[in-house]
Order: structure tokens, then sequence, then C-alpha cells
């Protein structure tokens, strides 16, 4: 999972997060890249690599500085971005995951 914030809101129906390319994959149509689970009716509109944009209904209760919690849909860019993952079970971190593939190097 993953953990957004909404830092704009250009007008009433369109929100940007900080959830771009170089977190997740772009290889995916863009409505199905990431699934909001506390914003599950936002949809992506336009994708740029260090923002997400997303459609919302009229008059929406969004504002900036909300957390979003995305399930990205292909996990390889996010996970290669970090040394370690936090294991959550029953809303509790219960251990931490090392990323092997950070740790890679050619030899010879």
């Amino acid at each position: 999972m993953l953990v957004t914030r909404i830092i704009s809101k250009p007008d009433d129906e369109t929100i940007c997060v900080d959830l771009g390319r170089l977190g997740i994959t772009y290889e995916n149509p863009l409505e199905s890249r990431v699934h909001f689970l506390n914003a599950p009716e936002l949809v992506a509109a336009g994708h740029s690599e260090e923002h997400l944009i997303l459609k919302a209904k009229k008059n929406n209760s969004y504002k900036v500085g909300d957390v979003l919690y995305g399930v990205p849909f292909h996990i390889c860019p996010t996970v290669a971005l970090h040394e370690t993952l936090a294991v959550v079970a029953n809303h509790l971190v219960t251990k931490n995951w090392n990323v092997v593939a950070r740790k890679r190097k050619i030899s010879t």
C-alpha cells in the first residue's frame, strides 16, 4: 500500500496527488494503475513523473493535505525505491522486510 497526499485542487473536480510515475508504473491503462482504498470513486485522469491527476465528483469534500491509501496494480517500481518494507497486520506494523533488489550489483 502506498500513502499519498492531495497537494492541490485546481478546481472542484480535479485533485493532484504526489504519486507520479517514479512511484507507480505507467505500463497499465491510466484507470487501473492504482486503486484508492479510502477513495474508490476517484478516477485517474493524468499521470506525470511526479504527480497523478484524479477526477472527483462535484461538491466533494476532499481538501489539500488529505491522505489517500493506494494499492498499485504493479509494485516493482514502488518497491525498488525503498530499502525496507513494513508488513502490516491488523493495523499494526508486525515486521520489516529488506528489499533484496536494492543491494544488487554486477560482478565479474
